[in-house]
C-alpha cells in the first residue's frame, strides 16, 4: 500500500511538473510573441516617422527650388513687364487725352503682369503640394534644362504614376538629384529620363557626358538611397565612357501611413 501511494505521489508530481513546464513554455511563447510584435510596431512607427520627416524635407526643398524659379521669373519677366507699364503710364500722364491707345496698351501690359504673378503664386499654394504631380514637375525641369540650349533633355516611357502626391514629391526629389548631378558634373549633350511603370516603378536617368568622378558618392547619393529606401526601393549607378545610367527602382505596393 505504501509503495502504491508513493507511485501515485510521484505520478502526480510528474504530472504537475509537466503542466508547469508546458505553462512555462506557453508563457514564454506569449512573452516572446508580444516582444516581437512590439518590436515590429516600433520599427513600423520609426519607418512612418522617417517617411514623414523625409516628406517634410522634400516639400521644403521643392519649395526652395520654386522660390528660386520665382525670383528669376520676377526679375526677368514680370519686372520687365512692370517697368514697361510704368513707362507707358508716364507717357500717358504727359500726353493725357491724346494717347488712348497707349493707355489701353498699358492696361493690357499690367493685366499680363498680374496674370503672371497669379500663375507664380500658385506654386506657393498649399494645394499645389497636396496635388503634386511628378510628371508635370519633371516636364518643367526638362524645359528649364532645354531652355539653356546646351543639353537636350527628354522624357520617355509611361505617363502615369500610381503613387500618392506626397510619395511623388519624394520620387521627384530623387530623380531631380540624379538629373542635377548629371548636369553639374557630367556636362552631357543629351539626357534622357526613361520611365517604366509596371509592378515595380523604374526610372532611369541616362546621360552621354563624362563618367562619374571618383568622389561621386558625396553628390547627394546618400539622400537618394535613403529616400528610395523609404519605399523599399534602390538606386544604382552604372558608369561607362559613353554613358552613365542612374536606375531608381521602387515597388508600387508599398504604403505609408499619413
Amino acid at each position: 500500500m505504501f509503495g502504491e501511494n508513493n507511485e501515485i505521489v510521484i505520478m502526480a508530481l510528474a504530472g504537475i511538473a509537466l503542466i508547469l513546464f508546458l505553462v512555462t513554455i506557453f508563457i514564454f511563447s506569449i512573452v516572446r510573441y508580444r516582444r516581437r510584435v512590439a518590436k515590429e510596431q516600433e520599427e513600423k512607427e520609426l519607418m512612418t516617422k522617417q517617411f514623414k520627416q523625409e516628406l517634410l524635407q522634400s516639400k521644403l526643398e521643392t519649395q526652395e527650388e520654386t522660390f528660386r524659379h520665382i525670383a528669376k521669373e520676377l526679375h526677368d519677366n514680370v519686372g520687365q513687364l512692370l517697368s514697361t507699364t510704368k513707362m507707358l503710364m508716364g507717357i500717358t500722364e504727359i500726353r493725357l487725352g491724346h494717347l488712348p491707345d497707349t493707355l489701353n496698351t498699358a492696361n493690357a501690359t499690367l493685366a499680363k503682369a498680374i496674370q503672371e504673378l497669379r500663375m507664380l503664386s500658385r506654386s506657393l499654394d498649399k494645394e499645389w503640394l497636396e496635388q503634386f504631380n511628378f510628371l508635370d514637375n519633371l516636364k518643367s525641369e526638362v524645359e528649364r534644362i532645354n531652355s539653356g540650349e546646351v543639353i537636350h533633355a527628354s522624357i520617355e516611357g509611361d505617363t502615369t504614376i500610381a503613387m500618392k502626391p506626397e510619395e511623388q514629391i519624394i520620387l521627384f526629389r530623387i530623380v531631380q538629384e540624379a538629373v542635377q548631378n548629371a548636369v553639374r558634373h557630367a556636362a552631357p549633350s543629351h539626357l534622357s529620363i526613361i520611365i517604366n511603370n509596371s509592378e515595380t516603378l523604374e526610372v532611369k536617368v541616362v546621360n552621354d557626358g563624362k563618367p562619374l568622378p571618383s568622389g561621386f558618392h558625396g553628390m547627394g547619393t546618400t539622400n537618394m538611397r535613403h529616400r528610395a529606401g523609404l519605399f523599399g526601393g534602390t538606386v544604382d549607378w552604372q558608369s561607362a565612357p559613353e554613358e552613365t545610367i542612374v536606375t531608381i527602382c521602387l515597388p508600387l505596393n508599398q504604403s505609408h501611413e499619413n
